[in-house]
């Protein structure tokens, strides 16, 4: 599988119609999508989204703890390997800006209008759910939730592909911000 990275070198992903999931590297492999989770007894003719049997991670995704709905996505977060893992609603085009602090993901309003993070009002970003991540390796994949991760982002077989962000190792204060254009952000900064 090909990483995303649009014309100006910004890692990029899009869902096909769920969540988009963002994971840090170091716990990519344990997610399983719409797999059954791993050593549960799985009843005959199981499925994603059943009533009946175990709840795979993408149907965690589909309904994250903590969540923050926005005009035409949202932001949530699941659980992985006891880490913080971040969702955000909505088939919607999400790339990665990097900035001189760290970087935020722009999510394109539903007219498709690009957003700039830079001219987000300080008192608009916010926390929902977890105000800080720890990175080991330093990078983020993201990618369509339906998709089983893995340890190399080029093993991820996502129909939409894979972004990875770059941040370094260490902590990142995450904050979530709307503007009048209904862009959504998500910025990454040192606490």
């Amino acid at each position: 599988m090909e990483l995303n990275v649009d014309e100006s070198g910004r890692p990029w992903t899009l869902s096909g119609g769920g969540p988009v999931i963002v994971i840090p590297a170091e716990i990519a492999g344990h997610w399983r999508g719409t797999l059954p989770p791993v050593g549960v007894q799985v009843p005959a003719g199981w499925t994603w989204g059943g009533s009946s049997g175990p709840e795979c991670d993408y149907d965690r995704a589909c309904s994250p703890g903590g969540y923050e709905p926005t005009p035409h996505g949202g932001f949530g977060w699941v659980s992985v390997q006891e880490t913080p893992v971040l969702i955000l609603d909505g088939e919607i085009l999400t790339w990665f800006e990097a900035g001189a602090e760290g970087g935020s993901l722009v999510r394109s309003s539903i007219d498709e209008a690009d957003g700039d993070p830079e001219k987000v009002s300080p008192g608009s970003w916010c926390s929902v759910g977890v105000d800080v991540i720890s990175l080991t390796d330093g990078r983020l994949y993201m990618f369509d939730s339906a998709a089983a991760g893995a340890v190399d982002p080029a093993q991820i077989a996502a129909d939409d592909g894979v972004g990875v962000i770059t941040l370094g190792a260490g902590n990142w204060r995450v904050e979530f911000a709307t503007d009048a254009d209904e862009c959504d952000f998500v910025r990454f900064r040192r606490p």
